[in-house]
């Protein structure tokens, strides 16, 4: 224990060094731009309004970067991690196990109920929670649970997963009420585990497992599932600074803290999350394997359930900014949990910022702007800061490597990361629409309007973006003749002598890239992943 800490602290103190220097470098920048200092001839009013945006872009996505590149080094080393005793269970203690479902096969659903049927905690009851239309699928259900003296309810519900879990939680009578997924078997002696440390640590709320994947078999099971696992080497740091998020299944709530759930929430299990935290509630995360769960089949499921994901999560800054600057003020939730909150709901606008930095560096390379930064040094910069966020993002893949072979949640090996790189840069443009979707509001599910998961029309946008992406490629090109004319005296230059110098092509090149090859990678995702558990129409609803 004494050693992470002292990695912790070693790991902290690089950061601090960092973020002094990004620091550092945008005061100092902000001096020159608005100082006009360095460039060859005055910078206009836009100007200097262009390079403050991008400067200020720049620093979002590299803060965000560098934040989670610190918070996965902790959640390697499990910071926060206590020891708790089986063996010390009174078995007095009553669990309500509520499996919400809609529109699932029955075959699903009775994998789940035999791994409950498997547990050796002895106080417990189970309860389906059905709200499905489909009256075939319903019945089918029914009968698994008549099968093995599994509680069932039926109701007709408008209001989605949060909703239906509002009917059930009154009508049971535990202490403790664990949600899970129907797609996750729980593991053996989860309940035994859940309820050691509940008894044992009276001060927890909630306690969060993280879950294994049984069915990886393609490169688009290994992308999804590493995903997964930086989510939960993220949850391990967490601990430390009590901001530990509920994942919507594989966790148990003390009775009095899990109702009633947020309704009309596209992620109603993150708003549960805030809630607890402003109340100066606290979860556990427990780093241990809780179920066995389904990664989806396909990358339009995948996609489809990013975007309420990531719309949701985005979401909850445009609805609890006031209440969390107001609570800081109040000092009743310290800074440090204010910013993680903060963290986690702009974690993917930090992480696709780089698109907005394309767009606004485009604008300065077209409209001839001198782009200025600290110390004189200009496009030097731009190979600075590159070679840094590069530097960040090797660590936090090393750390998801490290954590996710340790885990042992899904058979991984060395070779799956380069696929996991290429996916993931991919599938990041698509993350831009709910992220500021989210922002502005539209993270709200209307009874009758919206849908759980929708059908995301993925071809339309790929080849929205495949337009885009040549565009930066051309870019990239102009940029590198420009920078030749530097060295050489070449007939097709235009820009005057003072920007020949650049290096917008290395971001250029970047989003050039990924933004091209959308419409290509969705063609062959489609083509070699298709559903073999869940027919598309059970999956949007």
């Amino acid at each position: 224990m004494i050693r992470r800490t002292s990695w912790s602290r070693v790991n902290h103190f690089i950061g601090f060094i960092l973020y002094c220097f990004i620091a550092a470098y945008l005061v100092w920048s902000l001096i020159n731009i608005l100082l006009d200092i360095g460039t060859h001839e005055p910078l206009t009013v836009g100007g200097q309004i262009l390079n403050i945006l991008a400067l200020f872009v720049e620093i979002f996505g590299f803060v965000f970067a560098l934040y989670f590149a610190i918070q996965l080094i902790d959640g390697v080393l499990k910071v926060g991690e206590f020891s708790y005793d089986v063996d010390k269970i009174t078995g007095e203690t009553k669990v309500s196990v509520i499996v919400p479902i809609h529109n699932v096969h029955a075959s699903v659903l009775e994998e789940t109920i035999k791994g409950f049927s498997l547990q050796t905690y002895p106080n417990f009851d189970l309860w389906v929670a059905d709200d499905s239309p489909n009256e075939d699928l319903r019945l089918a259900c029914k009968k698994v649970c008549e099968k093995y003296d599994v509680k069932y309810y039926f109701e007709d519900n408008k209001r989605f997963k949060s909703g239906m879990l509002n009917i059930v939680i009154p009508k049971t009578k535990g202490s403790l009420i664990a949600f899970f997924d129907v797609d996750h078997i729980p593991t053996s002696g989860i309940l035994d585990k859940f309820v050691a440390i509940m008894e044992q640590y009276p001060e927890y709320s909630f306690i969060q497992a993280k879950f294994g994947f049984r069915n990886v078999e393609n490169r688009l099971h290994i992308w999804e599932a590493m995903g997964l696992m930086q989510a939960f080497c993220s949850e391990n740091a967490r601990r430390k600074i009590n901001t530990v998020l509920y994942n919507g299944t594989t966790a148990i709530f003390r009775r009095e803290d899990c109702f009633p759930i947020p309704e009309e929430k596209m992620t109603e299990d993150y708003d549960l999350s805030l809630n607890l935290i402003f109340n100066n509630k606290k979860g556990y995360f427990l780093d241990e394997i809780g179920s066995m769960s389904l990664v989806p089949d396909t990358m339009a499921h995948q996609i489809s359930q990013s975007f309420r994901w990531f719309t949701g999560q985005s979401g909850a800054m445009f609805d609890y900014a006031g209440r969390l600057v107001k609570l800081v003020f109040q000092r009743k939730i310290k800074l440090q949990q204010a910013i993680d909150i903060a963290f986690s709901s702009f974690l993917v606008v930090g992480a696709t910022s780089f698109y907005t930095l394309s767009v606004l560096y485009g604008i300065i390379y077209f409209a001839r702007i001198p782009l200025v930064r600290a110390w004189d040094l200009g496009h030097i910069w731009l190979i600075i800061i590159t070679a840094l966020t590069a530097i960040i993002y090797l660590a936090t893949i090393t750390a998801t490597t490290i954590y996710s072979m340790n885990s042992a949640s899904f058979p991984l090996k060395y070779w799956h990361i380069p696929f996991f790189l290429s996916f993931g840069s991919m599938i990041s443009p698509f993350y831009i629409i709910p992220a500021f979707r989210g922002l502005i509001g539209q993270n709200k599910l209307i009874p009758g309007k919206t849908m759980w998961n929708k059908k995301i029309p993925i071809f339309r946008i790929a080849s929205i973006y495949t337009v885009a992406g040549l565009f930066f490629l051309y870019l990239t090109v102009d940029s590198i003749l420009q920078q030749l004319c530097y060295y050489y005296t070449l007939s097709f230059c235009y820009l005057p002598a003072p920007y020949y110098r650049n290096f917008f092509f290395l971001l250029f090149a970047l989003v050039g890239f990924t933004l091209t090859f959308c419409l290509p990678f969705m063609a062959i995702t489609k083509k070699h992943f298709k559903t073999k558990i869940y027919e598309d129409k059970h999956i949007y609803h």
